[in-house]
């Protein structure tokens, strides 16, 4: 099974341990870029509640480089509310 870049409609194929593609990365604000690092080391090795933060860091990232492929703001602000409705819906497990 290959792998390939979490930004919807980048299909470039990635390593597994990466998050995007290294054109969109360089779209994320180092500050994120960080978070993402932080909070991927607190994940389970089951989806529950400790994925919460680390999904959060890594949808901002991606929503970054939404902003960047020219997503209009509407348009990325839906997309995240939906995606920080399921980290929600990951604290209560």
């Amino acid at each position: 099974m290959s792998h390939h870049c979490h930004v919807p409609g980048c299909a470039t194929a990635t390593p597994p341990r990466l998050l995007t593609c290294p054109s969109h990365w360089a779209h994320v604000d180092p500050a994120t870029q960080r978070e993402v690092y932080r909070t991927v080391r607190l994940r389970g090795k089951t989806v529950d509640a400790s994925w919460a933060p680390w999904w959060r860091a890594s949808h901002r990232a991606i929503a970054q480089c939404l902003a960047a492929d020219g997503w209009t703001p509407e348009r990325v602000a839906t997309w995240l509310d939906r995606e920080m409705r399921f980290a929600d819906t990951l604290e209560t497990r």
